[in-house]
């Protein structure tokens, strides 16, 4: 991109017509130089008052817009909870896995009686005889 002093150098006339070359070109629309040239006097207020604090301080400034947040300069994060399990929790996942590996490998009518026999008295018979009905079923031959 030239240099605004460049730009500064080229008539208006001919700055019109290249924009308007470069519109027919489809290089850049319509809609797009509106905008830009609707920026321009917000860019000129941001410009403004950047130089009125540099020119009073920094302490005298008032900044318009969002304040600079924990963010704002490569603040790091708050460091995630460490997840603890207790002993309980551990155990009600082991026995959940055995429970769904032992119904894994019985027949379709088989599990339907260890479910509720779960459901009835818990988890841990429902294991045990799970374990006594694949054990009366022979294993298939690799």
């Amino acid at each position: 991109m030239p240099r605004t002093t460049e730009l500064g150098k080229i008539p208006a006339v001919d700055l019109a017509y290249a924009l308007n070359r470069l519109i027919q070109e489809g290089k850049t629309s319509i809609a797009e130089v509106r905008r830009f040239a609707g920026e321009r006097p917000a860019r000129i207020a941001a410009l403004e008052r950047e130089l009125a604090t540099l020119k009073t301080g920094h302490v005298g400034a008032k900044r318009v817009g969002r304040p600079a947040g924990t963010r704002a300069a490569g603040a790091t994060k708050k460091p995630k909870r460490k997840f603890t399990m207790t002993a309980k929790a551990r155990a009600a996942r082991r026995r959940q896995g055995q429970y769904l590996a032992t119904l894994r490998r019985l027949k379709p009518a088989e599990r339907t009686r260890v479910k509720t026999l779960a459901r009835k008295e818990g988890v841990a018979k429902a294991i045990a005889f799970a374990g006594k009905l694949a054990k009366a079923v022979p294993a298939k031959a690799a």
